[in-house]
């Protein structure tokens, strides 16, 4: 029902700078995780990467792993169908758009049909910072792995449980029948697709 992304970045224009890393955590109606799904992503150049000291991903690491035109089938896959969920989810997917666009790939616009944790925090947290961090410290929610994507995927989709079990708005089921009927561009997916996933160790 629910696809929480989180992507790592050598910066914050998605215009000029290059995703490294993507995850994706899939979640059920009641916010349980059911399947996760992550890869770093090779970016061009060779020139050390923008914000290393925040995710901590090197040019070093990215050496052999597969560009995002490559995952790029396994990542609508999991997003097909579902609401998509971030926190501040309008940096994610404006990341993600440019890299797809990049890649040759026209996708529906997900803004309509998503979720944004940071947005919602208003409604169901108390007055404070809207950081994830934050966020997952006033709702009770472990963050392990913070400023990777799977582990901030993680915690917003912590997040995200913890918002659903406070009684969420009928408007989600809304944005469900919404994400239900987009089009999805055909694109064929790799039949290693998963195996071409290369996450951190």
């Amino acid at each position: 029902m629910y696809a929480v992304i989180d992507v790592e970045t050598t910066g914050l224009d998605p215009r000029t700078h290059r995703v490294v890393e993507v995850a994706v955590v899939e979640a059920d109606a009641d916010g349980s995780i059911v399947e996760e799904w992550s890869s770093l992503v090779a970016a061009p150049g060779t020139d050390e990467l923008g914000q290393s000291a925040l995710h901590g991903i090197t040019r070093a690491m990215l050496v052999g792993v597969p560009g995002f035109a490559e995952l790029a089938p396994e990542l609508l896959r999991r997003l097909a169908g579902r609401v998509v969920v971030g926190h501040v989810l309008e940096f994610d997917l404006a990341h993600l758009e440019m890299e797809l666009r990049r890649a040759g790939i026209s996708t529906p616009d997900l803004r309509p049909s998503g979720l944004c944790t940071r947005q919602l925090a208003r409604r169901y947290l108390p007055p404070g910072p809207r950081t994830l961090s934050a966020c997952c410290r006033a709702a009770g929610v472990r963050v392990e792995g913070a400023h990777t994507a799977i582990g901030d995927a993680r915690a917003a989709a912590g997040l995200l449980r913890h918002f659903i079990a406070a009684g969420h708005s009928p408007e989600w089921e809304e944005r469900l029948r919404v994400a239900l009927a987009l089009s999805w561009p055909e694109v064929i997916e790799p039949a290693d697709a998963g195996a071409l996933a290369r996450p951190r160790r």
